[in-house]
């Protein structure tokens, strides 16, 4: 499975089955070569309970959850490459975990998508963007958000792909799918900018 078959299959999962997850997927993990933004999270990884559940604590200043919303759902979609079901939980085991990703067996792997057109997102004209601009913006824009809200601006201009959202983790998250994207399209990493209070761009020139 590629990244975009990944992104296009994941969706939030709040029904599993209580089928115990193997010990190995822990230390897969924990050992994941995650990009990051500012510094590599310590990710937990806790399989005693179901679903089982990943976390790690961090800063509560606007950078430091946009970085745990970029590596978090770097995380969810390898869970999602692995068949398992996920799912971002605004509840956590400490003040300083902001989310908590839930996985496990899906009870289903039935779902409807509600999403925005990606004229709801855009500040460009859509005729007037590169197919793998656009290609990005859709990839960009099945990020999951908190309460489904897809709270995000998106601008290309001068050879920048940028990002804008007043909410820190969904913002990452979104970053997350846009940088994986690039990253397979353009066969390069593209470097991460932030502009401004609450926008970061990826540089694709």
């Amino acid at each position: 499975m590629d990244i975009f078959e990944a992104i296009e299959r994941r969706h939030s999962v709040r029904d599993f089955l209580e089928r115990k997850l193997p010990e190995s997927i822990k230390e897969e993990i924990e050992n994941l070569s995650l990009k990051s933004i500012t510094e590599k999270l310590d990710w937990k990884v806790n399989l005693s309970t179901f679903p089982g559940y990943v976390y790690a604590t961090t800063r509560k200043d606007f950078e430091k959850q946009v970085d745990y919303g970029f590596q978090g759902e770097q995380i969810v979609l390898f869970l999602t490459m692995k068949g398992l079901g996920t799912c971002w939980m605004a509840r956590s085991p400490h003040p300083d975990v902001p989310y908590i990703i839930t996985f496990g067996y899906p009870r289903s792997r039935n779902f409807t998508r509600s999403r925005k057109p990606i004229t709801s997102f855009l500040e460009n004209d859509v005729e007037e963007l590169p197919p793998e601009i656009i290609r990005i913006v859709e990839m960009t824009i099945l990020a999951p958000s908190a309460m489904n809200r897809q709270p995000w601006r998106i601008k290309f201009t001068g050879g920048e792909l940028c990002i804008s959202s007043r909410s820190p983790v969904d913002l990452g998250i979104a970053l997350s799918h846009a940088f994986l994207v690039a990253r397979e399209i353009f066969k390069r990493e593209p470097e991460i900018v932030k502009k401004g209070e609450d926008t970061y761009c990826l540089v694709l020139n």
